[in-house]
């Protein structure tokens, strides 16, 4: 199996349980290394599937909330994938696709980033009208 090449800059966008002030400790684990950017928002709607949410990505949606990091490696993109228990690129029966798309931050710029849409039926999930997860 070919390992996609790592870019000097990667960037991820997180919404859920990846966020710094989430309580369960997934961003202790898996973003450590990572670079802070700042916080950022994306066109879609969240959706509460357990205690994690789903961002369901969608141009004519509103915005969702959560926060850029530049990733120190491609093994810590490959460990955020097992994290999320995708693939790249993903199978269809699996919960989450990643990939690129533009984030809007705080500062008012765009960039590129990973992220982790979606990609199972929403039906009879809750909607997270706020667009963040942290304060719903």
């Amino acid at each position: 199996m070919l390992r996609p090449i790592f870019m000097q800059t990667e960037y991820i966008f997180v919404y859920g349980t990846l966020r710094r002030a989430c309580t369960t400790g997934a961003h202790q684990t898996y973003l450590a290394n990572a670079e802070f950017v700042g916080s950022a928002n994306v066109r879609g709607s969240l959706y509460r599937v357990s205690y994690y949410p789903a961002l369901v990505l969608d141009d004519a949606a509103g915005w969702v909330l959560g926060e850029v990091y530049r990733l120190s490696s491609n093994e810590q993109l490959q460990r955020l994938d097992a994290y999320e228990e995708c693939t790249y690129p993903s199978q269809p029966d699996q919960e989450y696709q990643r990939k690129q798309i533009t984030v809007v931050t705080d500062k008012g710029t765009s960039l590129m980033a990973w992220i982790y849409s979606y990609q199972h039926p929403i039906a009879g999930l809750e909607k997270i009208s706020s667009g963040d997860f942290l304060n719903p």
